[in-house]
């Protein structure tokens, strides 16, 4: 069993990492809508939320426009003229960015852009989602935290 989950995390991670950044963002929101009710007990208890509250800040005080393209360069890693600081981010420890990307699918749709309501993800995006269907919270997680 330990195989399959080890089969299971390196596939998803692999796949995940290969879609391009709009597929990324796509199957994060999906899954943290999924998963919303049952993740702070698992994943946020004693993360420190200063840091994450204050990115989320200022996410929330962008033009859906800017949101997106910010969002899009903190999960490309890259640095570059932003107008969030994405040093603050690649600062954060994996704990922080799971809470960061929590915080953020929390207020999708209201003060941080949503998907819109006839999204549909594309092939690639559908088969990491596939993939990720699982029983197992912590393997979830465990996801979350491997690909943030």
């Amino acid at each position: 069993m330990t195989s399959t989950n080890i089969n299971f995390s390196e596939q998803g991670i692999s796949k995940f990492q290969n879609l391009d950044v709009d597929d990324r963002l796509v199957v994060l929101a999906l899954l943290y809508d999924e998963i919303a009710d049952e993740v702070p007990a698992i994943a946020l208890n004693d993360v420190p939320n200063d840091s994450t509250a204050n990115l989320v800040a200022q996410i929330q005080n962008l033009p859906q426009a800017e949101q997106l393209n910010a969002l899009r360069q903190l999960l490309k890693n890259e640095g570059g003229e932003t107008a969030i600081p994405t040093k603050d981010y690649a600062a954060m420890s994996t704990d922080c960015k799971l809470a960061f990307w929590y915080h953020l699918a929390q207020n999708l749709g209201t003060s941080i852009i949503g998907l819109p309501d006839d999204c549909i993800p594309s092939e690639k995006a559908s088969e990491v989602l596939d993939l990720l269907e699982t029983p197992n919270l912590e393997e979830l997680v465990t996801f979350l935290k491997q690909v943030l």
